[in-house]
């Protein structure tokens, strides 16, 4: 027998094994033990409802609307920081957490006061332009009008001291932190 002929006498020897092995495998010849379940899985289709949305409007027994005026006053944290300008811990024992009306005690930093609108509009375009969350709001001081710059405010106490320090750095300013409650 020639060599070629030997090869392919082995070749089909081979083939013949692994379909011996395979072919069992690949098909099931006794009968299948795997069935397909064919019931539908889709749930059932839930009862809903129909809600009656009542309108927006007032809260009844809901307190008076406080006015800007009212609303950002500081008063009792000024005179603290007022009577002692050079304590950081002068406002220490400001409160923390959140008030009688469950909204978080805050923080602001009082950066400058005018009784010129355009340096204070100046003052705090320069901050906004520098990141800075900064506003300004006009007082009234014994008949003269003032207006105060702010930056804030900040519910982390530390957080904004190092804006604090930031600001009196970067504007050579002497600035005040304040209690801020809306």
């Amino acid at each position: 027998m020639n060599e070629s002929m030997k090869q392919r006498l082995v070749g089909v020897l081979v083939l013949l094994a692994l379909a011996t092995l395979l072919l069992p495998v690949l098909f099931d010849f006794e009968g299948s033990d795997y069935t397909v379940d064919t019931r539908p899985t889709i749930p059932a289709s839930p009862d809903i409802e129909s809600v009656e949305i009542k309108k927006a409007g007032p809260v009844k027994g809901a307190g008076t609307v406080t006015s800007h005026e009212d609303m950002y006053r500081f008063d009792r944290s000024r005179e603290m920081a007022e009577q002692h300008p050079d304590d950081k811990s002068a406002l220490q024992d400001q409160p923390s957490g959140l008030n009688a009306e469950g909204i978080p005690f805050a923080w602001i930093v009082q950066v400058a006061s005018f009784t010129d609108i355009d340096k204070a509009k100046a003052l705090n375009q320069h901050l906004l332009d520098d990141g800075y969350k900064a506003y300004s709001r006009r007082v009234v001081i014994g008949g003269e009008t003032n207006y105060r710059v702010y930056v804030g405010p900040k519910v982390a106490k530390q957080a904004m001291l190092e804006q604090q320090q930031a600001i009196e750095r970067q504007y050579n300013v002497k600035t005040l932190l304040l209690v801020f409650e809306p």
